[in-house]
């Protein structure tokens, strides 16, 4: 133990005398400065002194830095008194006599040889300067200069050209793994997909609306948009009854006619609804059923279907599908599922009620409705099976008599027709305060100019509760509403700082360009989306349309968890920090790269790849755009 303690003190006098001549050469630059100053003066005297006996070495003499020399000696004496002190041993660590004489003496030994070479070093230079004075002298006036040498401001800008390898990446796994390049519709497995080449649909059917000629659906549209797609293709021909239908699809297709039979369709008071009422009698030019069809024999329910507005099931295809950039600016393979529910809500019938027994009492349970209001932006379902209306519903559903009308004696609980088509009424816009883009816009409903309808939502609440009860929770909504958007807006300043100081990575101009050819910043000015853009938009873009939104929803469905930890609140927090952390990160990074002088350019993979390549933007052109077929009426159109 005492060998180790004395081995430490050796390396803190090791440390402690380079430590002193560090500070002694710092603090004396200048007494060298004037030192190599006063060598120059010597070497003139010295040539001088040679015609007169003197030699160069007597000459050097006379300039030797003896101070320096002499304060050297003295810290190498002071090392030594640290080294001669014993330290403190206790009972447990004493070791013998000859022990501890053999580690004293090789302690003594160490800091001697130590000295030594600190020593040696001025020595060994001062023997250099009197052997060559002239070269020494010019070695330290160059070294001078690194004393105070700083981080010259260059002006370089980085290097973009990436990826330097100009290869595909089915050609990169195709050379490393030896498999094979080929085409994805060829039915060959190609492991995760890396060297399968991307083939586009053999088929497409155009698009609808003012932007009809930029994008395309797959074939499976003719089924969410008769109307307009569908045609018929059979191999039989001929005219025939309902009877006929049903004695041939009794073997065709079973399943239908089993429907059917159940259905109030095959007995009503005017008789029976058969197949060709529907689908026509011509085998050759059958039709799929739409609104319009249907709206023959239920002319008021078709007038409730057409009387809503923007966000209703009335514009559910035509403008919130077929004008929204997502739908339009991305592969029709990927947003089919998007067309489908869309053209289900406004297209058909059979999407509440569904074919062929058309039940009512299938129309009245949440589960229904679940199949489109579910998920991320419209979260309608979760929140209303998160409340105690959804508990109830769970538990109890099975004795229910879901044939009775929607009425507070018939049902314990609400469900989202008892509350959003009281009496039956199929504009489900009609209950509604306003229309706010699924939560993305801020409204207080509670506002003097909402009196009445918040004066309707109180009284469907009465049913089962207080009229206070039930404004007390709708004024609670309202102000979890109005603090969610404190949140975003502390966001969006920070991320529009970003943009306006030219900060995103990578900037709008740096992407691809959005569904309208253009480069504008996502979240003002262009469409809000949370692909082809910056790391930071993405995140802005997923707290207002995915929590911002479910902090609206939740609320307004009771669902008192889904508002706060759940999907609402303190999801906020955590986007909130996430952009925060960003922009921490991005300002930075900027502040290095203008210390150090580069000029970033975004790389060229945000703007090209093998699927950014696809988006619409791309393939814009002056006057592709119907602008006769908008049918906004009077609303806010869809930016051009």
């Amino acid at each position: 133990m005492a060998k180790e303690i004395k081995r430490c003190i050796s390396v803190a006098a090791c440390v402690l005398i380079v430590a002193a001549l560090s500070w002694y050469n710092c603090t004396n630059i200048s007494a060298k400065d004037e030192t190599a100053s006063a060598v120059k003066t010597s070497e003139k005297a010295a040539d001088t002194e040679k015609g007169k006996g003197a030699t160069p070495a007597a000459a050097e003499q006379q300039i030797a830095p003896v101070s320096q020399e002499k304060a050297e000696k003295e810290i190498v004496r002071e090392a030594k008194k640290e080294l001669e002190k014993k330290p403190a041993v206790s009972e447990g660590q004493r070791t013998s006599p000859q022990q501890e004489k053999k580690a004293e003496e090789k302690a003594a030994a160490e800091p001697k040889e130590e000295a030594k070479q600190q020593v040696a070093v001025p020595e060994k230079k001062e023997k250099e300067t009197v052997e060559k004075p002239k070269t020494e002298v010019k070695q330290e006036a160059a070294v001078a200069p690194e004393k105070t040498k700083t981080c010259p401001v260059t002006t370089k800008e980085e290097a973009t050209a990436y990826p330097t390898d100009k290869r595909t990446i089915q050609q990169i796994i195709s050379e490393l793994t030896g498999r094979k390049v080929g085409p994805d519709n060829s039915g060959d497995s190609y492991p995760g997909g890396l060297t399968a080449t991307y083939t586009t649909p053999e088929q497409v059917l155009p698009g609808e609306g003012k932007f009809g000629k930029l994008f395309s659906f797959l074939p499976v549209i003719k089924w969410y948009d008769p109307d307009h797609y569908y045609t018929p293709n059979l191999t039989v021909s001929g005219e025939f009854k309902h009877e006929e239908c049903l004695l041939c699809h009794t073997v065709q297709t079973p399943g239908i006619v089993a429907q059917w039979k159940k259905s109030k369709h095959a007995v009503t008071q005017k008789g029976v609804v058969g197949c060709d009422k529907c689908h026509g009698n011509n085998h050759q030019q059958l039709y799929m059923p739409s609104w319009k069809h249907c709206g023959e024999c239920h002319p008021e329910q078709k007038g409730g279907h057409l009387g809503g507005k923007l966000g209703s099931h009335t514009y559910a295809f035509h403008i919130s599908a077929v004008e929204t950039p997502w739908q339009i600016a991305k592969p029709a393979a990927e947003v089919t599922g998007c067309a489908a529910c869309h053209g289900i809500a406004e297209n058909r019938c059979d999407g509440c009620h569904t074919r062929h027994d058309f039940s009512l009492a299938e129309a009245r349970k949440p589960n229904n409705c679940g199949i489109c209001h579910t998920g991320l932006d419209h979260y309608e379902y979760e929140m209303y099976r998160e409340s105690y209306h959804g508990m109830i519903y769970e538990a109890e559903q099975d004795s229910w008599d879901w044939t009775k009308p929607m009425k507070p004696e018939n049902y314990k609980t609400p469900t989202c027709a008892y509350c959003h088509m009281k009496d039956g009424e199929h504009n489900a816009q009609k209950a509604s305060t306003i229309n706010s883009h699924m939560g993305t816009d801020l409204v207080d409903r509670g506002a003097p100019k909402f009196k009445e309808s918040r004066q309707n939502w109180i009284n469907t609440c009465k049913g089962c509760h207080s009229p206070r009860f039930a404004a007390d929770q709708l004024e609670a909504m309202d102000e979890a509403v109005k603090v969610s958007f404190t949140k975003w807006r502390e966001a969006m300043k920070i991320v529009v700082d970003l943009y306006n100081e030219g900060m995103l990575d990578p900037m709008p101009g740096d992407l691809a360009p959005d569904y309208a050819g253009h480069y504008t910043f996502s979240l003002l000015g262009g469409e809000g989306r949370m692909y082809n853009v910056s790391d930071v938009e993405r995140i802005s873009f997923e707290m207002l349309v995915y929590i911002t939104n479910a902090v609206y929803k939740a609320m307004a469905h009771g669902a008192m968890y889904g508002a706060t930890y759940g999907k609402g609140a303190f999801l906020q927090d955590r986007w909130l920090v996430q952009i925060k952390a960003e922009a921490s990160r991005l300002r930075r990074i900027k502040a290095l790269e203008d210390r150090v002088g580069i000029k970033h350019k975004a790389y060229d993979f945000w703007k090209h790849g093998e699927y950014t390549d696809l988006l619409l933007g791309w393939k814009r052109k002056p006057g592709d755009v119907d602008k006769a077929a908008c049918k906004h009426e009077g609303e806010h159109c869809l930016v051009e």
